[in-house]
């Protein structure tokens, strides 16, 4: 018997006990035929009796969602696979970027996988099944419905903050699938600033590519880096989109030190003697980095920097799945998007720099990036499945390594987005052994 005996769809009942479940398989005249009623593992855990209904007739209290039937090692036919995505609970269910999510599943669905939504309050202690979210593909009726399902075969973490991801319950939840039998997890935390630097520079060729680098902590070594660089950053350890990051440049008396959040920039101009207590002032408790600043290439006058984003193939290897191009806004420190930045084609950017190299330069960055992913998961130890990473270049083409993220944001590029979501779902079925190999 082939290891793929059918496709289909899985029937999950809305209003009734999750023990009515359909299985109703596609037309594949060449599978072989199934008995009315057949045992198999649903997702990671739970086996189930579930009848094999060839009508094909649901009702709009019922939800469709696809699956395969396979035969495991042990003859067993199993179901899925199932992929969650694992947030935090929140007022309607759960938070995150719901409209991340809803793309997911809307791609798992085209690809023939299940995707669903999963908070640590959905798990419970011995159970083979948990309390997921799945998105209703009817046009009445609520978005999101609350359900029992198996216990995925694949996890995502997406849990949205590095405050959510340390409190007790989420800790808890990573804890319990990472260790359970039969599931996969990826991408576990977020990453560290400082800790990054410090997996880099245990590797004599990428340490090459770190700016100078050293903990803040209330500014020790300040008077050593301003002496060694004229532009320095303050970027904190655990920020996002450059929120908080300070830009201290030295003038002909003082220095002038611009401060970035969300809610604007503020500009200020110290004197020698008062620079540490000012920075002292604006970083408060929170933990930095200090960090020489680089002399960007520019792009139309204004400097910009790589945003990568790198992702396993459904044969489990390190790719890079697209590369895009952020420029500084105007009197910008950085060039995130939220911060002012804007996008801008790859292509154009490097031939207009670089001319007949850029294809040798996009090479080197991809290569070089490739290196760094695979570096970086085997410093952290833990399975990733996806970064996003934030290179420099100078003007000549050197290349420097800024920071790497585990929970990437969305790519505004149309191209590079849609090829992420079905990264990530060809990622997920070669770990739950559900991808087709030739």
């Amino acid at each position: 018997m082939s290891k793929f005996l059918h496709t289909g769809w899985l029937v999950f009942p809305l209003r009734v006990a999750p023990g009515h479940l359909r299985f109703i398989p596609r037309g594949q005249p060449t599978s072989p035929s199934l008995p009315s009623l057949l045992s198999m593992r649903l997702g990671s855990q739970w086996v189930k009796k579930v009848r094999i209904d060839s009508s094909g007739t649901s009702t709009p209290l019922q939800m469709k969602w696809p699956a395969q039937l396979r035969k495991n090692k042990n003859g067993q036919v199993q179901a899925g696979p199932f992929i969650a995505i694992l947030t935090s609970a929140g007022e309607g269910g759960f938070r995150g970027n719901v409209s991340n999510f809803s793309d997911l599943i809307r791609t798992g669905r085209r690809m023939g996988v299940t995707v669903y939504v999963l908070t640590p309050e959905g798990l419970r202690p011995g159970a083979k099944t948990v309390k997921g979210f799945l998105l209703n593909p009817h046009s009445k009726g609520p978005r999101w419905v609350a359900t029992t399902l198996p216990l995925p075969d694949v996890v995502y973490n997406r849990i949205p903050s590095r405050r959510h991801e340390m409190r007790p319950a989420e800790q808890k939840a990573l804890a319990i699938l990472s260790t359970m039998p039969g599931i996969h997890l990826f991408n576990p935390a977020f990453f560290n600033k400082w800790t990054l630097f410090l997996h880099m520079g245990r590797s004599e060729k990428l340490s090459r590519l770190l700016p100078d680098t050293v903990e803040w902590e209330g500014g020790t070594r300040l008077d050593e880096m301003v002496k060694k660089h004229s532009t320095l950053f303050l970027k904190p350890v655990n920020g996002k989109a450059g929120n908080g990051m300070i830009r201290i440049s030295q003038q002909e008396r003082g220095y002038e030190i611009i401060h970035q959040t969300l809610r604007g920039k503020q500009r200020f101009h110290s004197s020698d003697d008062k620079l540490r207590s000012k920075l002292k002032a604006l970083t408060r408790n929170r933990k930095y980095i200090l960090q020489q600043g680089i002399q960007l290439a520019r792009y139309r006058g204004r400097p910009f920097d790589l945003r990568l984003l790198l992702q396993k193939k459904g044969t489990g290897q390190w790719d890079v799945t697209g590369i895009g191009v952020r420029v500084a806004g105007g009197g910008a420190i950085s060039t995130h998007v939220p911060m002012g930045g804007s996008i801008a084609p790859i292509g154009e950017v490097l031939r207009s720099l670089f001319g007949n190299q850029a294809s040798t330069i996009t090479e080197h960055l991809q290569s070089t990036a490739l290196e760094i992913a695979s570096h970086i998961e085997k410093e952290e130890g833990k399975n990733l499945g996806e970064m996003s990473m934030d290179l420099g270049l100078e003007p000549d083409g050197k290349i420097w390594f800024f920071e790497a993220n585990a929970k990437p944001m969305k790519f505004d590029e149309p191209v590079i987005r849609q090829k992420s979501l079905r990264r990530l779902i060809e990622y997920s079925l070669y770990l739950s052994g559900y991808a087709r190999r030739s």
